[in-house]
């Protein structure tokens, strides 16, 4: 039942944006499926926003999320672009197999797709990236010729670091007490040393046991543990705005947004948003490290209220400011 009522909800939101133009454009050997949604104040747009995913089998739509922020942004005068990770929806390849240079790679090809198709220069074209997006955007950020700015969404600086505070409070909110939290990051921590080995798929089931990523998952980890932003970070050179929520349970919210006090970067505008979960939502309301099904209709019935307070309101405004 909550299931069928979900898929409900999620047609509904389909219907309302039917009419973006689909369209596919090519990323090395792969094909990607992708949508783009014109402005909606009947005027000409004053740029286009990419959105580029987090984590894991990602439609076009983040299955209804983006919907949500899109209908603000077209509403102020702004298009939109976004596509299935491949494999995923109409885009071929697989996802699984990118390294975040690969990822990188595509965004560019993205890029120069729909500069070219509708006509968007460098200056009117923006970028809006979500938590693994942040081992992407920050690296292609100093390639000012392509791109007039960026927007982070509760970007993490170090892989392996995020996954340690995931791991703690993954335990803190399954009830654990300190010596169980601490035996998890022990464990967590001989993994990560047990990959830096770079193990064969067999090697690697034979150390976790029932615990074990599928092949496909670990081979996607493998290729990206490493990965850290901090030199990207200050290489940035077009205006961004990085947004952390303030309950973020995924990422290390309030040590990423303190550790910018250090970075003297001057294109990069940060802000801690308040009462806000990693996907920037009410953490009253959306509590925990991922969306549950009854969540997620909770989700799709309260649409833009369902956000935090001064997150919407903070991306046009700083968008607005840019234009000036």
């Amino acid at each position: 039942m909550i299931r069928l009522i979900a898929s409900l909800f999620f047609a509904v939101s389909s219907f309302t944006y039917c009419f973006a133009e689909e369209v596919t454009f090519k990323h090395k050997n792969t094909r990607l499926s992708g949508h783009y949604l014109a402005s909606t104040n009947g005027k000409p747009a004053k740029a286009i926003l990419l959105f580029v995913h987090g984590d894991g089998a990602m439609t076009y739509d983040a299955g209804g999320y983006y919907n949500l922020i899109w209908e603000p942004l077209r509403q102020n005068g702004y298009a939109v672009f976004s596509w299935d990770k491949p494999n995923v929806g109409g885009s071929s390849g697989d996802w699984l197999e990118q390294t975040m240079f690969d990822r990188q790679s595509e965004v560019l090809a993205a890029i120069d797709f729909v500069q070219h198709r509708y006509n968007f220069t460098a200056q009117t074209t923006g970028l809006i990236g979500f938590s693994q997006a942040g081992w992407v955007l920050p690296a292609i950020s100093n390639q000012n010729s392509k791109m007039g700015f960026v927007i982070g969404i509760g970007f993490a600086t170090n892989w392996v670091e995020q996954g340690r505070y995931y791991t703690k409070i993954d335990c803190q909110l399954a009830g654990k007490n300190k010596k169980q939290i601490s035996a998890a990051l022990a464990d967590y921590t001989k993994e990560i040393s047990f990959l830096l080995q770079a193990p064969s798929y067999s090697e690697y089931v034979k150390f976790a046991g029932k615990k074990a990523m599928t092949k496909e998952r670990f081979q996607f980890v493998l290729n990206n543990f490493k990965s850290d932003a901090k030199q990207d970070y200050s290489e940035i050179k077009v205006p961004s705005l990085y947004l952390w929520g303030e309950k973020d349970l995924n990422v290390n919210a309030k040590q990423e947004f303190a550790s910018w006090k250090e970075n003297n970067n001057s294109f990069v505008t940060t802000m801690l948003i308040a009462n806000a979960s990693h996907a920037m939502l009410n953490a009253d309301s959306f509590s925990g490290q991922s969306i549950g099904a009854l969540q997620w209709i909770k989700l799709m019935w309260l649409e833009q209220d369902a956000f935090a307070v001064e997150f919407i309101p903070t991306i046009l405004a700083w968008l607005e400011q840019r234009n000036t």
